[in-house]
C-alpha cells in the first residue's frame, strides 16, 4: 500500500512538472558582437532563465589617427553566461551576467606614396618597416541589459529574442614599428598615436550590445 502511494505521488509530481526537454531553446543571432549561437534553459519557470551564448565574426574598417592611415580589423570572439529575469511573467526581461571577452582589433598602418605621416612628422616607409598594433581587452566583462524573448517558454515552437545592453571592458593598445628602435623621434610620435588610438577605444569601454535572435523551443 505504501509503495503504491509513493508511486502515485511520484507520477503526479512528474505530470505536474514541465519536462525540461520541452523548455530548452536554441537560437542563432546577429548583433554588435558578431554572429551567435545560444542555449536557453529555465531556472525558475516564467521568472528566471539561464542563457549561454557564443559569438564570432570579423569587420574591417579604415581609419586615420593623427595623420597615420591604417586598417582596423575587428575580430569578435566572445562567450556569455547570462540570467534573464522576467518581472511581469511575460516576454520582457532584465538581464545580468558576464562575458568572456577575447575580442581584439588588429591594426596595420598603410603608407601613402611610400611615406608614413604621424602628427606631421613624415618618414619613408623603408626606414620604418611594418607598423602594426593590437587593441585587446580584459578577459571578463560584466553585462547589464534588457530585452524581449520567449526562448524557454513551456510549449515547443519557434522562439525569438531581442537584447539591448552594455558590456563594460577596458582596452589596451600596442603600436610598434621596427624602425622606431633607432629613431627616437619616430618612437615618440608612434607613442603619441598609440595613446590617441587607445583614448578613442576607451570611449567604447561601455560597449553597446544589441542583438536579434531566432530559434526553436524543444
Amino acid at each position: 500500500m505504501k509503495l503504491l502511494l509513493v508511486r502515485s505521488t511520484l507520477i503526479s509530481a512528474l505530470l505536474a512538472t514541465p519536462a525540461l526537454a520541452a523548455t530548452v531553446g536554441v537560437g542563432a543571432s546577429i548583433g554588435t558582437l558578431g554572429l551567435g549561437l545560444s542555449l536557453t534553459v529555465p531556472i525558475v519557470p516564467r521568472l528566471v532563465d539561464g542563457r549561454m551564448i557564443v559569438n564570432g565574426g570579423q569587420i574591417t574598417t579604415y581609419r586615420t589617427t593623427d595623420g597615420l592611415d591604417y586598417r582596423a580589423r575587428a575580430r569578435f570572439r566572445n562567450a556569455a553566461l547570462l540570467a534573464d529575469y522576467y518581472p511581469f511573467h511575460g516576454l520582457f526581461h532584465l538581464t545580468g551576467g558576464v562575458y568572456y571577452d577575447d575580442n581584439r582589433v588588429n591594426l596595420t598602418a598603410i603608407p601613402v606614396n611610400g611615406t608614413y605621416t604621424l602628427n606631421g612628422f613624415s618618414v619613408p616607409a623603408s626606414q620604418v618597416g611594418p607598423v602594426t598594433g593590437v587593441v585587446s581587452y580584459n578577459r571578463f566583462a560584466p553585462y547589464l541589459g534588457l530585452g524581449w524573448s520567449n526562448g524557454a517558454r513551456r510549449r515547443p515552437g519557434f522562439a525569438f529574442g531581442v537584447d539591448l545592453g552594455v558590456m563594460w571592458d577596458r582596452p589596451t593598445t600596442t603600436l610598434t614599428a621596427p624602425g622606431a628602435a633607432s629613431n627616437p623621434q619616430l618612437a615618440a610620435e608612434l607613442a603619441g598615436v598609440r595613446a590617441q588610438i587607445e583614448a578613442n577605444a576607451n570611449r567604447l569601454k561601455a560597449y553597446p550590445v544589441a542583438s536579434l535572435a531566432l530559434g526553436y523551443r524543444f
